[in-house]
């Protein structure tokens, strides 16, 4: 969901009008479940909502090579249909590696991370083979499971 505000100053007929308008991002971190305790994650800045981020990923990130191919592109600034039109900070904005790589992170310590991260939804692929979605509750830095399905229906 896009946060925006816009101000208006009119002024006399000689003078230009000016719109000041600021976008806030819904911010996402995708991962995909290594084992019990290791999530590899990416961040991902733009419309991480379920029905943007959670549709797609469900849509069209629904195996683990697709998931392992989203991976390899490292953090990202937009999501997309395939890894090919995703905006990679990587590869599109030649961003260091180093600072965009995936992440191991354990499962702990998912809440802090996604904190820290400024995140609002969580995306991970689990050992079933099916996506889960937590929204962060930044009050109690837990992680809240959100059902995806409903959000996309």
């Amino acid at each position: 969901m896009f946060i925006w505000k816009a101000k208006l100053i009119i002024l006399p007929s000689h003078y230009k009008i000016k719109i000041k308008l600021k976008v806030m991002a819904t911010r996402s971190l995708i991962g995909i479940k290594l084992d019990n305790e290791i999530v590899k994650t990416i961040y991902c800045h733009w419309d991480g909502y379920p029905e943007h981020n959670g549709k797609l990923l469900i849509d069209h990130y629904n195996s683990p090579a697709t998931i392992t191919e989203l991976m390899e592109l490292g953090d990202l600034s937009s999501l997309a249909e395939s890894p090919d039109q995703c905006k990679a900070y990587h590869r599109d904005r030649n961003e260091p590696w180093g600072m965009v790589e995936p992440r191991d992170v354990n499962t702990s310590e998912l809440g802090a991370v996604a904190s820290d991260y400024g995140v609002d939804y969580v995306y991970i692929y689990n050992n079933e083979y099916e996506w889960e979605c937590s929204r962060l509750d930044y009050a109690s830095g837990e992680l809240a499971p959100e059902n995806i399905l409903a959000a996309v229906a």
